[in-house]
């Protein structure tokens, strides 16, 4: 089964780039290092992420399309171009235009990567999104606490690399945001929308608590960290990328286990879930 895993997404690396490609001349934005070896790289982990989750999900057809759309576009564009929006790194005008770009190809990719995988798809899936008996107040705790972890993680990874690298906090003189500002968009935006798509995931995914809880973290750490940030683009030079790469990939893979562990089923849960589709 893993080995179909690893040839489609090498077929879907291809199909990304030439997507990307394409709306990038249709849009008349410019696309970074097209044929950089680093962004062929980037496509692969994010179409093996994917791939994985197209495999074991328990969507069908165009449920599993939003579902792929869903995780490609909010951790891997809506989520980072407000970060870089934010800390200056993006104008309104580059913002919006990298934000339309990254629509047109998650629109395009998701619905032909899942027909990729058609034939795997018949054979792992059940069409339907599994919501366990829990009281809204057990879900209102823990989407809180959710939100204010992607919180702790995000202004302690940012201190670590303070001091551990300070030549990259140099880059973002005169960009730092208020501080205010900052932390109001990491905690009433960009950490709900990790709450909601770690969600999505553990609702639609089969499998143990903790594999889907270890899946949401590599999701989190490629989609959100790796992938964006290997290959070369104009708007950070390598040594702030890569820094931000090994520090952001690490805080959110740590952040989405521990989010997953925090959100998903228990065994107990699950056997009650299971004895129930039985009857």
């Amino acid at each position: 089964m893993y080995w179909k895993l690893t040839i489609n997404a090498i077929l879907g690396s291809i199909l990304l780039h030439l997507i990307y490609v394409v709306i990038s001349w249709l849009t008349d934005v410019p696309g970074n290092h097209i044929l950089d070896g680093w962004v062929f790289l980037a496509n692969f982990l994010v179409a093996l992420i994917l791939g994985f989750y197209i495999m074991k999900s328990r969507l069908k057809r165009w449920q599993l399309m939003l579902g792929v759309f869903l995780i490609y576009f909010i951790i891997g564009h809506f989520n980072l171009l407000i970060e870089a929006y934010i800390f200056n790194i993006t104008d309104r005008g580059e913002t919006i235009s990298e934000l339309y770009r990254g629509l047109m190809v998650a629109l395009v990719f998701s619905p032909l990567y899942v027909l990729v995988f058609r034939s795997i798809l018949k054979a792992n899936t059940t069409g339907k999104m599994k919501f366990q008996s829990r009281n809204t107040g057990g879900w209102i705790w823990r989407i809180l606490l959710g939100d204010i972890m992607y919180l702790f993680f995000y202004i302690g990874a940012g201190l670590i690399l303070s001091i551990a690298r300070p030549d990259i906090m140099n880059f973002y003189d005169g960009k730092l945001p208020d501080f205010p500002l900052m932390i109001q968009t990491q905690i009433y935006l960009r950490g709900f929308l990790f709450v909601g798509v770690a969600i999505l995931i553990l609702r639609t995914m089969t499998g143990s608590r903790l594999r889907n809880a270890i899946f949401i973290g590599l999701v989190f750490a490629v989609i959100g960290a790796i992938a964006p940030l290997i290959p070369a683009n104009d708007l950070m030079p390598g040594y702030v990328r890569w820094g931000h790469g090994i520090e952001v990939s690490t805080s959110n893979f740590i952040y989405g286990l521990l989010l997953g562990l925090l959100l998903g089923q228990t065994p107990e849960q699950a056997g009650v879930e299971k004895r129930i589709e039985q009857n």
